[in-house]
């Protein structure tokens, strides 16, 4: 049994062994993580002693207008913004207005709002900051005055005259009983009337004033302006009177009226040679144009066919141009008073109706 070591022994012992441990560490490391630690040790209690509560605050609004609680306005209104702060300092504050305008310091502001909207008002002191929204309205508009009451008299002529030429003035005012005329220049004549006649004897201007019902306040002026009188045409000694035209001779009623000119006579055909020539075109040998004096030009004249079909006679024509197998029976003209032929009826075989 080994014997037990001493007290002093087992520090010596413990001594080496700290010793041991240390000199495996450089110094310079050693001393640099000691002095970070002292570092972070008072930066910790320097952000301690400086930290900022931010305590309860409550933002309050007024104004002549609404002295109520509130956050309705209207622009232009001029709004009292109050910090109510709660176991705090009130120093460092500031209010930012949300609506583009310089910040304002201190307890209590007072701002106005130019133009309707929706704001948020901020409250600020260092890092902390509260809120409030502010809705501003549009004023409502206000009535116009009325001013029919205030009705001013009105001078009615023209503005601008000759010399030597009479202007007539006039008021036709509502409820108006005198009238009081007068030009603004001395010893100038006062006339009563609803109109007023003046004949101005020299170029210039002149100020005609009109009272209604002697009431001065209301007095009303115009301005007219006078010009010389136009000169006269000088008179023309060589004037010579513009000839009567002469009347229309008398034409002589033995001399008669001139015969009118004569219209060309529309030859004569029958309804058989008119059938003849009809078979003609079916032979090719004729055309729509060589019965124009018949039908005195009009090719569009009427044809009926078997009392029921009707077409042009011009189409007509075309139709039965070169058919062999069409015969025609019986064609009958009807003519106006003058020979020309306006209808033709036709009547032709059933049986080569397939020709057209």
């Amino acid at each position: 049994m080994t014997p037990r070591k001493t007290q002093n022994e087992r520090k010596v012992n413990s001594y080496k062994t700290f010793n041991k441990i240390t000199s495996h560490i450089d110094p310079m490391v050693l001393y640099t993580f000691l002095s970070l630690l002292a570092i972070s040790i008072v930066l910790l209690a320097f952000q301690a002693s400086n930290r900022e509560t931010c305590s309860e605050a409550a933002i309050v609004l007024a104004s002549q207008q609404h002295a109520g609680k509130t956050t309705s306005f209207t622009a232009g209104e001029v709004i009292t913004f109050r910090a109510d702060l709660k176991g705090s300092s009130n120093d460092g504050l500031s209010w930012d207005f949300g609506d583009s305008t310089a910040t304002a310091p201190g307890l209590q502001v007072y701002h106005a709002f130019s133009k309707a909207g929706s704001y948020t008002v901020t409250l600020r002191r260092g890092k902390c900051d509260w809120r409030q929204e502010v809705i501003v309205l549009n004023a409502a508009p206000e009535k116009a005055p009325d001013t029919r009451g205030d009705i001013y008299p009105v001078i009615e002529g023209p503005e601008e005259v000759f010399v030597g030429r009479p202007a007539t003035y006039s008021n036709h005012m509502p409820n108006a009983s005198k009238w009081s005329w007068q030009l603004l220049q001395p010893n100038a004549e006062t006339h009563g009337g609803n109109s007023v006649k003046y004949t101005f004897g020299s170029p210039g201007e002149r100020i005609l004033s009109l009272i209604v019902n002697g009431d001065s306040s209301k007095m009303v002026t115009k301005r007219i302006t006078v010009f010389p009188a136009p000169a006269q045409r000088p008179r023309n000694d060589h004037f010579e009177p513009i000839p009567f035209p002469e009347e229309p001779k008398p034409t002589d009623p033995s001399a008669g009226t001139p015969a009118a000119p004569e219209k060309p006579k529309t030859p004569a055909i029958s309804d058989d040679e008119f059938k003849f020539f009809l078979t003609q075109v079916i032979d090719k040998q004729k055309s729509a144009s060589d019965f124009s004096p018949y039908l005195c030009d009009n090719l569009g004249a009427r044809v009926l066919l078997n009392d029921k079909e009707t077409d042009t006679f011009s189409h007509f024509c075309s139709r039965i141009r070169g058919k062999k197998r069409f015969k025609i029976e019986l064609v009958n003209l009807i003519k106006d008073q003058n020979g020309c032929v306006k209808e033709i009826r036709v009547r032709y075989d059933k049986k080569f109706l397939g020709i057209f």
